[in-house]
């Protein structure tokens, strides 16, 4: 062997084979049928067996996290689907299965045709990256598919207020578990399509597989991914996928990601604005200071007054000089004031009284509590509708809800 010849550490080498099976899209969210022997649960919580069949056997464990989810007693000899990714753990180089989900066998055969579904729309490329679209930076409607009346509807609505108070929110309520979940969110969905809306957010909550059931429909999830408006599919938590999340343009873990994913905060807006304000201000300044230097630099130059004509020449070149600079400098002058004008005309259209004097109002109570939702209004209550020039005192006499709209 040669001296300089290259070589592996043991764990270098196994940290480049766990790599390369980590990189395997084939490995990830793989469906494995076994029995169950040598099952062993720690302290930690973490579970440690090894899944065989008539000829072969591999190593598997399931983390605390996912241990808790289980809901039945695991023992030797059950046959059981588990659902997880192939990796090699690098101190000591096997190969084992990392199990996110299991279940016996009888009840898998569900995870078994989700994964068929989700291979044949995949192959369809409806979950590729290259058709999804961006957000809008600036919205100015949002459209929120969500069960009436729920936590991550209410979460959703006060996120996005708090964020961006000038977008618009339309609120299409729909079942979102149960037997006619998937019909009547596709038919939410089909209705936003008619209104003016820059985003939908498709949320809820989370809850057990069979409660997130209906956003795998494979006609909700086409419908998803061919809708003619971005779409953020927030459905559940952090460790809840369904295929919705996989065709929609942009997922969010919980339905508060999907608020901040859906408008910018306006206070992060405005300070960059005022940042980018006065960084030009500072530009426009030094420029005419460095301009005005070097106009004086050439008033106070020396002229040769020997021969008449050549003090005639270097007159005529400095006076030439000057009015290139002075021209020079109106014209960035004018520049930078044309860019300072559309930065506070940016800024004045994203100011709430702007909203006013285009013929919009908004409406508080006699504490000075902006209404956003007709659930806030009580009949023979009080509230002021302020508009552009005035503010208008009423009494509610009467309440109408209407199950699709503007709230």
């Amino acid at each position: 062997m040669k001296p300089n010849t290259p070589f592996y550490t043991v764990s270098g080498l196994n940290r480049y084979l766990k790599t390369l099976l980590d990189d395997i899209p084939g490995l990830h969210f793989i469906t494995l049928k076994g029995e169950v022997s040598n099952f062993k649960k720690y302290a930690s919580g973490h579970c440690y067996f090894t899944l065989k069949d008539e000829t072969s056997r591999i190593s598997a464990v399931m983390f605390s996290r996912e241990a808790e989810k289980l809901d039945f007693p695991v023992k030797d000899g059950d046959e059981v689907l588990a659902v997880g990714s192939v990796s090699i753990y690098p101190a000591n180089g096997i190969y084992q299965l990392y199990v996110s989900e299991m279940s016996l066998f009888g009840v898998g055969k569900q995870l078994i045709e989700l994964e068929k579904l989700k291979k044949k729309l995949a192959a369809e490329g409806l979950f590729d990256e290259s058709r999804k679209r961006p957000l809008p930076s600036f919205p100015h409607a949002i459209g929120i598919i969500s069960g009436k009346g729920s936590a991550a509807a209410r979460d959703m609505f006060v996120n996005i207020h708090r964020r961006f108070p000038i977008v618009d929110i339309y609120f299409f309520p729909s079942l979102v578990q149960g037997e006619g979940a998937p019909e009547d969110l596709r038919k939410a969905l089909e209705t936003a399509q008619t209104y003016p809306l820059d985003t939908i957010i498709l949320g809820r909550g989370g809850g057990a597989n069979e409660d997130l059931s209906a956003f795998n429909d494979e006609a909700l999830v086409r419908a998803v991914a061919a809708s003619g408006i971005p779409v953020i599919s927030a459905v559940g938590h952090e460790v809840d996928v369904t295929l919705c999340d996989f065709a929609a343009d942009k997922r969010a873990s919980t339905p508060t990601g999907a608020a901040e994913a859906a408008v910018p905060d306006m206070r992060d807006v405005q300070s960059k604005l005022m940042n980018a304000e006065e960084r030009l201000q500072n530009q426009m300044s030094e420029t005419l200071k460095n301009l005005r230097k070097t106009i004086e630099n050439y008033k106070n130059r020396p002229i040769f007054t020997d021969p008449a004509s050549m003090y005639r020449e270097k007159q005529a070149e400095v006076r030439h000089q000057k009015e290139l600079l002075i021209r020079s400098m109106n014209a960035r002058y004018e520049e930078k004031k044309a860019a300072e004008v559309r930065l506070q005309t940016q800024l004045s259209a994203l100011n709430p009284h702007s909203i006013l004097n285009r013929g919009y109002s908004f409406t508080i109570d006699s504490e000075g509590k902006l209404l956003t939702s007709i659930a806030e209004v009580a009949v023979s209550q009080k509230m002021k509708t302020v508009l552009k020039d005035g503010t208008i005192v009423s009494t509610v006499e009467g309440k109408e809800v209407k199950n699709h709209g503007k709230e």
